[in-house]
């Protein structure tokens, strides 16, 4: 996948890289280990974060604490395994 923008800050950098890495890991190492019932709560959870994040006027630390309420069921319901 093509990027449109050439960034230059190192932390955009790196941001980018790990990107990268997570879909790599995601797509190589672990999917295929989850459960389909967690695949489905991890899909919801992507989608939302994703749209969310397509919102430019909606500041960061709203889509944080957003995204925490909509994940914590699922993250409570992944540590009771």
């Amino acid at each position: 996948m093509a990027r449109k923008k050439k960034f230059t800050d190192p932390i955009d950098i790196e941001i980018i890289e790990v990107h990268a890495r997570f879909v790599e890991v995601m797509e190589n190492v672990r999917l295929e280990t989850i459960s389909p019932e967690m695949k489905l709560g991890y899909l919801t959870i992507m989608k939302t974060l994703t749209e969310k994040l397509a919102m430019p006027s909606k500041p960061l630390h709203e889509i944080m604490g957003e995204i925490m309420a909509d994940a914590g069921p699922l993250i409570f319901q992944a540590m009771q395994r």
